[in-house]
């Protein structure tokens, strides 16, 4: 019989576990999701963990995380659209509204120049939280003396979030001995495998022109252009305006990861338009890592990530533990990663793509610093050792069967992953 506290902590499971879709009023209601893989991490929403099986401990954790918070990969957006709107100011044609678009854009682009890529203030604090989370909600295993090996893919906004990382553990226990690495070495475990070769699917091509007929589609040009310029007709003489549009909205995305500038140009679009861009982005980044039927299978270049976290848990399971491996990595490792692990936040992909977004979405997917972790458990005694999945801090489940969900056991999960390579 299940117990009320049981029971309590499995309906707060099915609760927060239909989390892979969003609606459109859910992001009418918080607008910085239609910048997709671009939304700051929202933290978890479950709190309370579903109890494991009596006589279970943990004694392992593995984490994979994407990078916090950003800058943008590289401003080339910022310098196209100050150029364009610093030349219709010239001509005398920028309305009200254009001349405090370019005052905005200006204001980014000062604090952004010579940081393409680079870690936000705010990315660092989000591993922190997550640093302190895992330690609170798992103080039996991380108060111990042990060893923590952590990696990270060698682009600086990874390292920094490692840093970060380990450095808030390390404050929480000084016993902790704490190993951080960046190294070529390690970067097929890590991040895609670009050099495993994927042949392209025969539906891969009309996949993409679909993709990109909704993003054509996405913006009205003619309502913004008029927004910002007195004289369209010569605006588009010195502009291409989707191409304009295009590099505001990316701007107008990232921003929400640098708060400390209190800038916004979300206003520039309708909140229809913003849910229209969103739907074509997360089409688009559903299909480029083949989640979407029919689409090129580019997940397949993740799976050595999938191995190395195998192999190094069945070595410490022999080893006895305890230990932490920690890994940190990109948006492009960890949507991949979570397909190929059967979690259920990403397995929601179809070809409807007008209604994609009801079944997957990739602001709930790979947020800035979205992460997945394994937690492994075993009882005294017994040589049967149980996992869980957090996907984003939260418990979340794979298509295996268990006698003790969200628990699983390992040797089920490792057949079903060799059975689904």
């Amino acid at each position: 019989m299940m117990t009320k506290k049981l029971l309590t902590a499995a309906l707060l499971l099915v609760c927060v576990g239909a989390t892979a879709q969003i609606t459109k009023k859910e992001l009418y209601r918080d607008i910085d999701r239609a910048g997709a893989n671009y939304f700051p991490y929202p933290g978890p929403a479950q709190k309370v963990m579903t109890p494991a099986p009596a006589g279970y401990e943990p004694f392992y954790i593995s984490h994979f995380g994407r990078h916090g918070s950003r800058y943008m990969e590289d401003n080339e957006y910022y310098v196209y659209a100050i150029g364009k709107l610093d030349t219709a100011a010239q001509l005398g044609i920028l309305t009200p509204k254009g001349a405090e678009v370019l005052e905005i854009l200006r204001k980014g682009y000062d604090d952004a120049y010579n940081r393409d890529g680079d870690l936000s203030l705010l990315g660092g604090r989000q591993h922190q939280e997550i640093a302190r989370r895992m330690y609170d909600r798992f103080p039996s295993l991380l108060s111990q003396p042990m060893k923590v090996d952590a990696r990270s893919s060698t682009a600086g906004r990874c390292m920094i979030s490692m840093f970060y990382f380990c450095e808030e553990l390390q404050g929480l226990n000084p016993a902790l001995n704490i190993r951080m690495s960046a190294s070529n070495r390690d970067m097929n475990a890590i991040v895609r495998n670009k050099k495993v070769d994927i042949e392209e699917s025969p539906e891969a091509a009309e996949l993409e022109a679909k993709v990109d007929a909704m993003l054509e589609k996405a913006l009205d040009p003619t309502r913004c252009m008029k927004s910002l310029f007195t004289d369209v007709k010569k605006a588009e003489s010195i502009l291409e305006p989707l191409e304009l549009l295009e590099a505001i909205y990316n701007i107008a995305a990232d921003l929400p990861n640098i708060p400390e500038l209190d800038l916004s140009l979300i206003d520039i679009f309708t909140k229809e338009e913003l849910f229209n861009v969103f739907k074509a982005y997360n089409a688009a980044i559903l299909t480029s890592i083949g989640l979407i039927p029919g689409s090129t299978p580019a997940y397949r270049q993740q799976l050595e990530a999938r191995d190395s976290i195998v192999s190094i848990a069945d070595r410490v399971i022999r080893d006895g533990g305890p230990a932490l491996t920690l890994r940190f990595t990109h948006d492009g490792t960890i949507l991949p990663l979570s397909y190929l692990m059967g979690i259920k936040e990403a397995m929601g992909g179809r070809t409807d793509f007008e209604n994609l977004h009801k079944y997957i979405s990739v602001d709930k997917l790979i947020p800035m610093a979205a992460n997945i972790q394994l937690v492994f458990y075993r009882k005294e005694g017994s040589d049967d050792v149980l996992v869980k999945f957090l996907f984003n801090e939260n418990e979340t489940s794979i298509p295996v069967k268990t006698d003790c969900a969200p628990y699983y056991h390992w040797k089920d999960v490792k057949q079903y992953w060799e059975s689904h390579p």
